[in-house]
């Protein structure tokens, strides 16, 4: 997704009278000018990880067992580890 694209979603949530809150961690530090996305892993049912991350260029808070955490952990740049894929190598 680009800047503008991930900004209009934004945008249009909140002209919609949408809260941003319940998809966007708008108490985290903007990334690449928008606010990273709520993402959660169930594993148990109702419990599992947590994490914030940019639509823009991926990048990821570390994962938590509560939303508060992982927005924290993005606040203070504790983010995991991308790899880089290489093919034909």
């Amino acid at each position: 997704m680009t800047k503008a694209e991930a900004k209009a979603e934004q945008d249009r949530l909140e002209e919609k009278g949408m809260e941003l809150k319940w998809w966007y961690g708008t108490n985290c530090e903007k990334c690449c000018g928008v606010y990273p996305k709520f993402q959660c892993e169930l594993t148990n049912g109702m419990s599992g990880d947590v994490w914030y991350e940019c639509p823009v260029c991926g990048k990821k808070s570390t994962k938590h067992i509560m939303p508060y955490l992982a927005w924290e952990a993005w606040n203070a740049g504790d983010f995991q580890q991308q790899q880089i894929r290489l093919e034909g190598f």
